[in-house]
């Protein structure tokens, strides 16, 4: 399944949120492929991806470290 994702960042930037996405590649890419994450502007990224296994992304995306740094840098994510 191709995904196309919408991330805003609220409160951070995108070399922030980019650092932190880039710290658990390793466990996304068990669940996703073909990943591609372009820079819209200092608050805003897309990134397209292929789903391999939506549980366990779903599992993954949902976890406590995921969610309380996405918090922290007031990320968004919105599927197009």
């Amino acid at each position: 399944m191709q995904i196309v994702a919408k991330v805003t960042i609220s409160s951070a930037n995108f070399e922030d949120w980019s650092a932190f996405f880039d710290s658990y590649k390793d466990k996304r890419s068990e669940f996703v492929q073909n990943e591609i994450v372009e820079k819209i502007n200092d608050n805003e990224a897309r990134v397209t991806f292929e789903i391999t296994d939506l549980e366990g992304l779903t599992k993954l995306s949902s976890s406590k470290e995921i969610t309380s740094k996405e918090a922290e840098l007031g990320v968004i994510t919105e599927i197009l």
